[in-house]
Order: C-alpha cells, then structure tokens, then sequence
C-alpha cells in the first residue's frame, strides 16, 4: 500500500512538473505538418468518374423533397442556402433526381399570372410543383394571404428558396411558413473523402457545360481551394457557383490542350484573385514606399507586429495586413491598460472585452496584493478606421509585457491570438490570410531565415497555404510557431524564459523587481505628508 501511495505521489509530482513546462512550449512546424491530405486521387482523369451534381451530396435536402413529394400534409419545403450556391438550379436538380420532377421556376410574375382572372386559370390555381425564391415574396408581401388560400385549397406545392437572411425575413413576414418543411443546405464536407467528391462534381460540371477532363492534380488544387474555404483542412468546402467559374475559366486556359491540367487551374484561381485583390496590391504599395511602417527585422521594447484580416467592401475577398502594435508606461493612475482605440471610439464592443481581459490578466499577475504603481496606453499604429476583434489580445499583452520588462521584442515575428484571464491563448480566424499577409511584407522587405508567424496551437487544423508559402517554409526562410500560453509567446519574443519572481534574470522576476523599484518610489515621501 505505501509502495503504491509513494508511486501515485511520484506521478502526480511529475504531472505537475509536466503541467508547468507545457505554459511554456514552443513547437515550430514543419513542411510536412502543413501539407493537406486530399485523398489518393487514384483516376487520370475526370471522365473515367461518374458524375456527381451537388444535389445529389444533400442528404438532409433529398430526404426533405422525398418528404414533401409523398406526405400530402406538406404544402410546402423552405431550403436555405447561401450566396455561394445557386439555390434555385439545386431545387431544380432534387427535384428531378428525388420525383421525377420538371419544376418551373418563378423569378418573376405577375399577380395575375400567378392567381389567375375571369378569363384565365392561374398557375398556382392549376395546382403543382413551382420553386419561388423567397425574395419573390418578399417583394409582394399582399400576396401572402392569397397563397395561403390557394395552398389550403389545391394541389400546389412550393419550395422556397433563399440565403439565410431571406429565409428569417420571410418566416418574420408570413407567420405561417413555421408550419413549413425546412432544410439548410451543406457546403462542408469531409476531408477523407475529398477527392472522390470534388472528382465527380468536376466531372457533372464537364458533362453539363461540356468542359474538358480536369486530372488528378487539377482536382487537387481545387481540394486545396476547398478547404481554404471552409477554414479547416478536415472539411471540404464546396462552394457550388466558385468552382463552377473556377472551372469553365481553366477550360478556357486550356484550349490548346486536351486535358485541363494544374497549370490551368492555377491560372484561373490566380486570375480571380487578382480580379478582386486591388486594395492589398495598393497597401503593398504604402509599404513599399515606406507609407506604413512595419519592421521584418530587429527589436524594439513594447512594439510588436500583430496580425489583421482586411474584407473589401461588395466582395468576398479576404487579406492579411500586419499592423504594427505599441505600448508605453506612465507613473501613476490606475494600474490599467488604457485602450487608446476604445478612448477614441475606434474599436468594437469584442474588441474592448479583449482590452478588460488584458487587464485582468495583469492584474492577476502583478496586481494581486496591491494596485500597479504604472499604467499601460495600447495603441494600433496607423489603423484610421474602426477595429474590432479579439484575435490581437495575445499581441498586446505581449506589447505590455515588454513594456512592464523592459525586453525588447523580435520585430521579424508576427503574433495573433486571442488570451482568457489566465493567459492562456485561445483560437482566431482568418489564419491563412494572416500568415501570408505577414510573408508578403517580409518577402517584400528580403527575407531574411528568422522571419515568421505565431499562432495558437489550436489553430493548425486551419492552416492550408499558398504554395509560395509552403515553398518558402519548405526552405526554411520562413516559420510557423505554436504556443498554448502566453508565456511561451514572450518567451519566443524575447529569448527570455518567463521565470519566478525572485529571478531578475526572468522575464517574471525582472518586472518584479521594476515593480517594486516603482512602489518604493511612489512611498518615499516626507513625513509630514502622511498626515
């Protein structure tokens, strides 16, 4: 018994020690870690594949227009969709696959048309299958009341169709669509089976529009392109619309060939984006012209280079823009952070929670016996419109921490990551645009070997890059590193491990000690001031 106690004493000392390094752990990921696993990819060429169309992957939508065809009670079917599918062609297709069913659809009509006169039946009078988009109704919302007779008192039958936002606005205008049958449509699929998937559609998209074979390695880039979609590399996002176009243009880059090869595919998705990607060309620009100031190389106390992602407006076209992050320390106040974004109404409501959790942090560290005899001023440098946002938390308190320690940080290394209270440090989005936005300022700027990015451990799974990146990584001139805690991000920054407090050699220790200088000194009054 006391073998066994002694035993179990040891492993939970051991645990503990183990729990203390792990604060502190730094992985730097591979080449190999980053590639994406799509699938075997075992065909030539897409025409030895069956066809797929994307209808036919919606299983919850197939069973709903099964549902719909054989109850009599269901009048009506409501898919909800996205911006990124055609939705009124995907009705069509369930339709035919699942029933049989040549559906019209009704973009536009009149009142009249719809209900009919003296002289003429209508078609919904008539009774039947018929797909509205929602925004039909929306459009004409006294023509509510009418439809709800004429679904009460026919054989009509509807499937409605619209985004989410169209979806809720019409369940808000017509109170009686709860009683509807209602489906979302899936655009993520599993990784495992990514390239079977993205295979047989390519090869429905070849039948339908009468586009040449794409082989395997072009359907690899285009899994590649899915999962940059989706936002993680275990699921395959199929934006219906996107690969479409994506297709027809690489046919087009193929025409003095027989097959559509990667080469193609990789013009038409460079094509696309350099359609959309004026606004990141012209920041390149500022910085090329030293316009916004941004350091690849050195360090500097209480500056550090964080990490954004820029939408332009009217698009879907995402980038990443590094934005060089600085605090400073006054004697005195409150012992706070002040957010200067949130001073001048600058930043978003997740954006100043961000801020309060830095404090709290701070104040758990340092501040637990007594105030701060220092405050801290946080700023974004060169940022002139609204932010918002926690993905910069870890980034700033990183800032303050060199600040407080009087540790200059690497400036070649660019941070994101959002912090809890007790420092540890939590996922973000927008991983991949972040990573190569930092990549083009450095490639810009020479790189150098040291440069790089750090993230969340949490956040790997997001990670499917560009092959410039994968290439430069590969080569070692560029690095990912992963960390769970803030510690470990500081310790990266400053080449100086976090420490004790009675360790001035330390990241800890040193501020510390610079605290207890600054209470001292804040103490040292004469006598009769106490009073």
């Amino acid at each position: 018994m006391n073998k066994n106690k002694c035993s179990e004493t040891i492993e939970v000392s051991i645990k503990q020690e183990e729990n203390l390094d792990i604060s502190e752990e730094i992985c730097e990921l591979q080449y190999t870690d980053l590639l994406c696993n799509c699938g075997n990819f075992a065909f030539e060429t897409t025409a030895s594949l069956k066809p797929r169309s994307f209808a036919s992957l919606q299983l919850r939508a197939r069973n709903a227009v099964k549902a719909l065809i054989d109850n009599l009670c269901y009048k009506a079917l409501v898919i909800c969709g996205s911006s990124y599918l055609d939705n009124n062609d995907i009705a069509s297709c369930l339709l035919k696959e699942v029933g049989n069913i040549d559906a019209p659809v009704i973009l536009d009509a009149k009142k009249s048309e719809l209900f009919g006169t003296k002289d003429n039946e209508g078609l919904f009078i008539k009774g039947g299958y018929f797909i509205v988009p929602c925004v039909l109704i929306l459009n004409h919302p006294k023509w509510v009341d009418k439809i709800n007779a004429v679904l009460n008192n026919t054989s009509l039958k509807l499937v409605l169709t619209g985004d989410a936002q169209d979806c809720t606005e019409m369940s808000l205008m017509w109170p009686e669509s709860s009683c509807f049958l209602h489906v979302d449509l899936v655009m993520e699929f599993r990784s495992e089976n990514s390239d079977t998937l993205m295979g047989s559609l390519v090869s429905y998209f070849c039948k339908t529009y009468n586009l040449k074979p794409f082989t395997a390695k072009a359907c690899e880039l285009l899994c590649i392109y899915g999962l940059r979609k989706s936002g993680d590399r275990r699921w395959l996002g199929l934006p219906e619309q996107n690969l479409k176009s994506i297709c027809t243009e690489a046919h087009n880059y193929a025409k003095n060939s027989n097959i559509v090869e990667r080469i193609h595919v990789l013009k038409a998705l460079g094509a696309a984006d350099f359609r959309a990607n004026y606004l990141a060309e012209s920041q390149l620009r500022d910085h090329r012209d030293n316009q916004i100031l941004i350091s690849t190389d050195g360090e500097a106390v209480g500056q550090i280079n964080g990490l954004s992602v820029i939408e332009t407006a009217g698009t879907s076209y995402e980038y990443g823009e590094p934005v060089r992050i600085t605090a400073s320390l006054r004697a005195g106040g409150e012992g706070d952070v002040i957010d200067i974004e949130r001073k001048a109404e600058l930043a978003g409501q997740i954006h100043a929670k961000a801020m309060m959790i830095i404090n709290g942090y701070l104040t758990k560290q340092f501040g637990y016996e007594q105030p701060l005899p220092v405050s801290a001023s946080l700023v974004f440098e060169q940022s002139y419109s609204e932010i918002d946002g926690d993905s910069a938390s870890l980034t700033g308190l990183c800032a303050v921490i060199s600040a407080f320690s009087d540790l200059p940080i690497r400036q070649d290394l660019a941070v994101t990551g959002a912090v809890d209270q007790f420092g540890d440090v939590q996922p973000v989005g927008g991983l991949n645009e972040k990573v190569e936005g930092f990549y083009r300022i450095c490639r810009l700027h020479g790189l150098t070997g040291s440069q790089g990015v750090v993230i969340p451990k949490s956040c790997v799974e997001q990670l499917v890059l560009r092959p410039s990146v994968l290439n430069a990584i590969k080569r070692g001139m560029f690095h990912i590193y992963t960390v769970n805690h803030v510690k470990a991000a500081v310790k990266l920054l400053t080449s100086v491990p976090w420490g004790e407090s009675d360790d001035e050699s330390t990241i800890y220790g040193s501020i510390c000690a610079r605290l207890d200088e600054l209470t001292m000194k804040s103490d040292h009054r004469p006598w009769w001031q106490f009073w």
